[in-house]
């Protein structure tokens, strides 16, 4: 509740606030709603007290402190004290200035003053004493307000460099400030002053002494001067000064809202027709405020002699009794109309409207521990409870309907449902008590049907108007016809109990204490998501669909978001691990246990919204805010590079010595409201042609890079968003060893060339050499092989015994000359000779003798007939002759080689035996193949056999006469 002022605190603040809000035209959210988070030491600060805060335009957050400067990026803090790099000379800071160039300016004790930007840090010289502001004026001149010393001012030389200062105020200076392009004003020890180059000129504060000292001063968003002061506040518009509180720090939000920071009080804010209060009661570390700062996200930090608190809107919004919830442990919400929700707690019914919550009844019965919640067509609420059975509400009213005395199984009734046909199904831990429109009770049990078991916790009804019932023994359907079929699920993992239920065209899917689990109603097949495809828990209380393309899935550990069409490829096989977002009490919701076992304790409206019975109040969210957040691009940083493990300025060092092995860079997004769930992306190009998806990791290495130039890229996002432009870059180049520089190599390269052409050269003249003994050998050999060729040729054609061709090489030239005579085969002619009773000779005289004959028969007609006429010895005896001629022409040679053969004489055969031969002879007129031709040729040479003998028979002759 907002922090209750004083009589006299309020009366002081009234004035200001009837001026504030007059500029406000929409309502503001209450100092409760905010989510609150406290830093201390034990965080990473180097101390309690915050002195200022600021955020340059790298996205960074600085904290001043007694020992030193704090660096925050969403999730440590990095500390800059006492160096002489830095320019700090004492680890005691005051103040923090961000300006533009993302540079930042540091003030503190011992007249401390540095300036940085980037990586980079440029000392300045020694104030005269503690450094309470610093302000760089639009011509870029350099006030600085030091205490108990005054102001001095530094003429702006060039970048970055001053000339000599000189006193403008000899009066203790706390803060200093500039409107627009106007004149400059200072809070000092001894009131308001306004300054220019050589003039200070005091300005007088209403109904208090002139030298009441001045804590602080801003702007509000209309120009006018918020003026804080050890004896009240006050509002200047340049002609009239209105006094409101006793104020350390003053300043506006976004909104437009005035924050005030107290000595002892807390931190006000002044909004629409209310004063609230943050103080210790509700979050603040120490009642004392001593810095005030607005990021750019719209979180506030509030700096303290404890600690600093951050205030800012959290995804969620959890309602509580705080804001007028009857019990905090929350088992089961209903929406019933808009933006209202009706909502069942251990301590009775609430509704719920506008992030506020109020008793749904005030009868005893409205106090009863609520289970579950199902509205009626007709509009009313059914009610479950714990130990009193069914009721019913509407507006305002709650009436019982049935219990155990009036036919429920049991009081302790955990789902209700109204089905499209108007009938009530009451789930309870004996059973199902189905009542239909008549009025007509059935009661379904584990005994008298395939009920798994008699605890049910939830129901739906699919698309095919079939009741589908969950147990802690599994889920059954309830069939028109009556029947009921026990759907088995244990195969998966094991799973048993069924919390909860989503229905979509063609599938059911079921929230079990073993993932979620998709029921295809075409094909009758259970597949899941669980442990074993990415998520890291087991138990599944409720799965909601925000018709945003995820489902959101409760449990004891908080909400799990997941992606709708992941899940189905997920429970199809398609893939074997789901992403998943995790949202807990760090996103504003009232506790990470999320209940089931009652229905519904989750639900989505038309309107988008979305709401979780947790153990500490309802929590609800809007998942498009979640959207906006997603396409929101962050802002990335470096924060650290090494080069084998020796710090460097990226800024500075762009060239990496020869042999650097290994090449650490740590980098952020920076943002403030859920840092932990900053997903990231780099890219070293010139090494790597993708993005390299880290997930949360904020570091990159590599090892054994080769000598070139690379440069660094590390994009940032939150889950499901959008890639930042990958602002964050490092370009580098490694040099290379001596030998590893191009001229070096080109050198070592060129005289390995010429090194090579010699070898080459050599070589060749070698192979030359080589070559020409090689030819010569060739030819001798290729000579030889020529002449051993024509002899196997030779040798394959000719009759070893006479020198004549042999059968193979008649036959080929028969077959070749009546191929090329062909179709006018009246000029080839084919004679058989066969040496008349060769066998005689044999046998008489002996086979050398034969031989004698044949080589005289075969020398006769080889000398006889000429081209183109050809013999060859055909096989033992017999010879043929291929003859070019007319048929009259052929009988006349045959018969003279008939007559010359009869003349030849044979010394070995001393007369006792005349050779004779008998000749066969065919024309090819007539003949189809050659095979025709030599098989008339030998039928010709059978006849003259069979007629003697020593005669020349012709196949066309005998063929005449029949």
């Amino acid at each position: 509740m907002p922090y209750r002022l004083t009589h006299s605190l309020s009366k002081c603040l009234f004035g200001l606030l009837c001026c504030v809000c007059a500029t406000f035209t929409y309502a503001v959210t209450s100092v409760n709603d905010y989510f609150t988070e406290v830093w201390t030491s034990h965080d990473g600060l180097p101390h309690n007290s915050v002195n200022a805060i600021a955020q340059t335009e790298d996205g960074y957050l600085w904290f001043a402190t007694w020992e030193g400067v704090a660096r925050y990026n969403g999730i440590s803090f990095t500390l800059f004290s006492r160096d002489a790099a830095t320019g700090i000379v004492d680890a005691g800071t005051r103040t923090l200035v961000a300006s533009s160039n993302n540079q930042l300016w540091v003030g503190g004790a011992r007249g401390g003053l540095t300036l940085r930007e980037g990586f980079n840090w440029y000392p300045q010289d020694i104030a005269q004493g503690l450094v309470n502001d610093i302000l760089e004026d639009h011509q870029g001149n350099l006030w600085i307000a030091i205490e108990g010393e005054g102001v001095f001012l530094r003429p702006h030389l060039s970048e970055k460099s001053y000339g000599t200062e000189q006193k403008v105020l000899d009066i203790g200076t706390y803060r200093l400030v500039q409107y627009k392009n106007g004149p400059i004003f200072a809070a000092t020890e001894q009131g308001l002053y306004r300054l220019g180059s050589d003039l200070a000129t005091p300005l007088l504060l209403p109904d208090v002494a002139p030298e009441t000292r001045v804590n602080d001063l801003s702007f509000d968003h209309q120009g006018a001067l918020l003026i804080a002061s050890d004896l009240g506040a006050w509002h200047y518009d340049g002609q009239n000064m209105k006094r409101y509180s006793t104020i350390t720090t003053i300043a506006e939000d976004n909104s437009g809202l005035i924050w005030l920071g107290t000595l002892n009080k807390g931190l006000a804010r002044l909004g629409f027709d209310q004063i609230e209060f943050i103080n210790t009661s509700n979050g603040l570390p120490n009642n004392r405020v001593l810095s005030w700062y607005q990021d750019v996200e719209g979180s506030i930090w509030v700096g303290t002699n404890a600690g600093v608190l951050r205030l800012r809107s959290a995804p969620f919004t959890s309602i509580t009794q705080a804001d007028g919830l009857v019990g905090n442990f929350t088992r089961t919400v209903l929406p019933i109309s808009g933006e209202r929700f009706i909502v069942g707690t251990s301590q009775g019914l609430s509704v719920v409207e506008d992030g506020k919550a109020s008793p749904a009844a005030s009868s005893y019965s409205a106090r009863q521990s609520i289970l579950s919640l199902a509205q009626s067509i007709s509009g009313k609420v059914y009610v479950g409870t714990q130990r009193a059975g069914v009721y019913e509400w509407f507006n305002g009213d709650m009436s019982p309907l049935i219990n155990r005395a009036s036919g429920l199984p049991s009081d302790e009734v955990r789902a209700i449902y109204e089905d499209s046909k108007g009938a009530l199904w009451l789930g309870t831990t004996s059973g199902v008590l189905k009542i239909d429109t008549s009025g007509e009770q059935q009661l379904i049990t584990q005994e008298n049907s395939n009920l798994p078991d008699n605890y049910v916790m939830a129901m739906a009804e699919d698309l095919l108007g079939r009741i589908w019932i969950g147990t802690a023994e599994g889920v059954a359907i309830y069939h028109a016809s009556g029947d009921i079929e026990e759907i088995p699920i244990a195969d998966f993992e094991g799973a048993q109990y069924v919390f909860g239920f989503y229905i979509e065209p063609g599938f059911v899917w079921m929230a079990t204490d073993r993932g979620l689990l998709r029921y295809d109603v075409s094909q009758g097949t259970i597949g899941g998501i669980g442990k074993p495809s990415g998520l890291p828990i087991d138990k599944i209380f409720q799965v909601v669909y925000d018709h945003m393309g995820s489902f959101w899935l409760t449990s004891n550990r908080g909400i799990w978001k997941i992606g709708y069409v992941e899940a189905h490829r997920v429970a199809s096989g398609e893939l074997n691990s789901i992403d998943f977002e995790h949202f807990d009490e760090a996103d504003g919701m009232g506790s990470d246990q999320v209940n089931g076992g009652s229905t519904p304790a989750a639900v989505s409206t038309r309107q988008g919204d979305m709401a979780f019975a947790t153990a500490n109040g309802l929590s609800t969210i809007r998942p498009t805010s979640l959207k906006q957040l997603y396409q929101y691009r962050l802002p990335v940083v470096l924060e650290r590079v090494d080069a084998d493990g020796v710090l460097i300025n990226p800024q500075k060092i762009r060239t990496l010595e020869p042999g650097v092995n290994r090449l650490r860079i740590r980098f952020a997004g920076l943002s403030y409201i859920m840092s932990q769930r900053i997903q990231y992306q780099t890219k070293l190009v010139g090494f790597e042609d993708e993005w390299n998806y880290r997930e949360s990791q904020t570091v990159a290495e590599y090892t054994n890079l080769p000598p070139g130039k690379y440069e660094f890229l590390v994009s940032a996002r939150y889950p499901y968003g959008a890639w930042s432009n990958a602002d964050a870059s490092y370009q580098f180049e490694i040099l290379p060893f001596w030998w590893q520089r191009i001229e070096v190599q080109a050198l070592a390269f060129l005289t390995l060339v010429a090194l090579l052409a010699s070898l080459v050269l050599w070589r060749i003249r070698v192979l030359k050499l080589r070559q020409v003994y090689l030819a010569q050998q060739i030819e001798l050999k290729t000579q030889a092989l020529r002449e051993q060729s024509e002899r196997y040729e030779k040798q394959s054609k000719e009759d070893p015994l006479t020198g004549l061709s042999n059968r193979r090489a008649f036959d080929e030239k028969l077959r070749s000359d009546f191929i090329l005579a062909f179709p006018l085969l009246s000029h080839l002619n084919l004679a058989i000779i066969d040496i008349d009773h060769f066998k005689q000779v044999n046998d008489r005289f002996s086979h050398i003798v034969g031989d004698e004959v044949i080589k005289l028969v075969a020398s006769y007609l080889d000398a006889t007939v000429i081209e183109p006429n050809q013999v060859a010895r055909w096989g033992g005896e017999e010879f043929t002759v291929l003859l070019h001629c007319s048929p009259e022409e052929a009988k006349r040679i045959c018969k003279k080689l008939l007559e010359g053969v009869a003349q030849i004489e044979c010394p070995s055969l001393d007369g006792a035996f005349d050779i004779t031969v008998s000749i066969g002879l065919a024309n090819g007129l007539g003949c189809k193949d050659y095979q025709t031709l030599l098989k008339r040729a030998d039928q010709a040479l059978y006849i003259a056999k069979e007629n003697g003998r020593n005669r020349v028979e012709c196949f066309d002759e005998f063929k005449a006469r029949g």
